[in-house]
């Protein structure tokens, strides 16, 4: 009996799996670019909120 690995008949094409592996990393890297960009927008919010309430002028 061979392994269930080396079976003809249930091989995954290695461009099938390098692209759901792409795929699956371009989704990673753009949720962490989405999360980092609103961070920084809310840290932004937060320090122009707290510049007008002195009366300072932001920009």
């Amino acid at each position: 009996m061979s392994p269930t690995s080396l079976d003809d008949g249930d091989e995954t094409d290695w461009a099938v799996v390098v692209g759901v592996a792409l795929v699956a990393e371009i989704g990673l890297l753009w949720g962490a670019a989405c999360i980092a960009l609103w961070r920084r927008r809310i840290a932004f919010q937060r320090a122009a909120s707290k510049a007008a309430e002195r009366g300072q002028p932001t920009g």
